[in-house]
């Protein structure tokens, strides 16, 4: 008999191909194919999502993330009364026949060091893993970069929101429009142009400007978008210097020295702060500070330093970049979509926010540009206390 091949069997006409794997293998591979698909949409009981966040729960910027999360919940049932939301805000634990949600905070702003968020990266991940998520959501950069790369490229769905700047830079990403990993998310492309046009609406014999932060992962995407802008030359002034540092009293004498040098000043984060001590200044601090002894107008590029008393922003909204978070996340967990064929996705710009109090301080009259301007905020949060 002659010798037969696996694959092959001899017939009288000659050799042809026959099927060797049996029903039962056939349906085994069909069942290991199918199960990343039927694991994210059809495991019973509530879907189990754990939130992790780069900062504190009383940054004003992760309240209006959780917010826009919250809203999204409530759209899509996951919670159904605001004493739900209300909770979860107060206790980073919820559970009800939907879902079971457990939140926890970086608090990089305060803890920033590299040994800190090392140490807070392992205690978010043992909480993790004795979660058994089904999915994880990462809000702005640290989280991100620290917690989305222990997760990168296991079983766990990952979606992020609030990266400054492209996040590719992160290594959890191939392409934007096609991520090819188990991650994927919203980030922010900051509406800096906008904003600086609305200031030359308000200001229109300003020619100059420099920018103003504090030197951290937020911040520093920022300054090199508007920089690029202004080598393109499509930017209503022109930069003419910039202050980056961590140093509250290098902060303070390079504001000062800047407000000599321009006409308007582009203010960026300012949340990273530590006096000559190292303790850290928080932001309302150094925003009490500024709005003091800076009497020139500025620009800011999200809605919570508008709130903390900045002149305006053409808003990169926090609300809206938790808002499409959750939406894209809902589809991962309900509809079966694979966030490796997911786009990474910049959700539209926010409205057009002044604020009347800092307007009034610097002289300038709002009565007759209020068609410019989406929405009045007239709170001060700086300048509260």
């Amino acid at each position: 008999m002659p010798f037969a091949y696996p694959a092959l069997a001899v017939h009288r006409q000659g050799i042809v191909p026959v099927r060797v794997l049996s029903r039962a293998i056939l349906l085994l591979l069909l069942v290991l194919l199918l199960a990343p698909r039927l694991q994210a949409q059809d495991k019973p009981g509530p879907k189990r999502i754990f939130i992790v966040s780069s900062y504190d729960r009383a940054y004003i910027w992760s309240k209006s993330t959780q917010q826009g999360v919250n809203a999204a919940m409530r759209k899509y049932g996951y919670l159904t009364t605001d004493q739900q939301a209300r909770e979860f805000l107060r206790t980073d634990r919820l559970q009800t026949d939907k879902v079971v949600l457990r939140k926890m905070w970086m608090d990089t702003k305060r803890r920033g060091g590299t040994l800190e968020m090392a140490a807070s990266t392992t205690a978010i991940m043992q909480e993790i893993r004795k979660f058994a998520p089904d999915l994880v959501m990462l809000g702005d950069d640290n989280a991100a970069n620290y917690i989305g790369n222990q997760l990168l490229d296991t079983k766990v769905p990952v979606v992020f929101w609030g990266i400054n700047g492209l996040p590719l830079r992160y290594g959890l990403i191939d392409k934007l429009e096609a991520p090819g990993r188990n991650v994927t998310g919203v980030w922010q492309s900051g509406y800096h142009k906008e904003s600086l046009d609305l200031l030359k609406r308000l200001v229109p014999k300003a020619k100059t400007f420099g920018i103003l932060a504090c030197d951290s992962e937020s911040t520093r995407p920022n300054i090199k978008m508007i920089e690029q802008l202004d080598r393109r030359g499509v930017l209503p002034f022109k930069l003419v210097d910039k202050v980056v540092t961590n140093s509250y009293e290098d902060f303070q004498a390079g504001a000062l020295a800047l407000a000599r040098k321009v006409d308007v000043l582009f203010v960026l984060n300012h949340d990273t702060l530590r006096d000559r001590r190292g303790r850290h200044v928080d932001m309302l601090t150094a925003g009490r500070w500024y709005l003091n002894n800076i009497k020139i107008p500025e620009a800011s590029h999200e809605d919570q330093f508008v709130l903390e008393g900045m002149l305006l922003t053409a808003n990169d909204s926090g609300y809206n970049q938790g808002f499409v978070a959750f939406e894209m996340a809902y589809s991962i967990l309900e509809q079966g979509l694979n966030p490796a064929r997911m786009a990474v996705r910049t959700p539209e710009r926010g409205p057009y926010l002044v604020n009347r109090n800092r307007a009034r301080a610097l002289g300038i009259r709002l009565d007759e540009s209020m068609y410019l301007i989406d929405e009045i905020i007239d709170k001060s949060l700086a300048l509260k206390n």
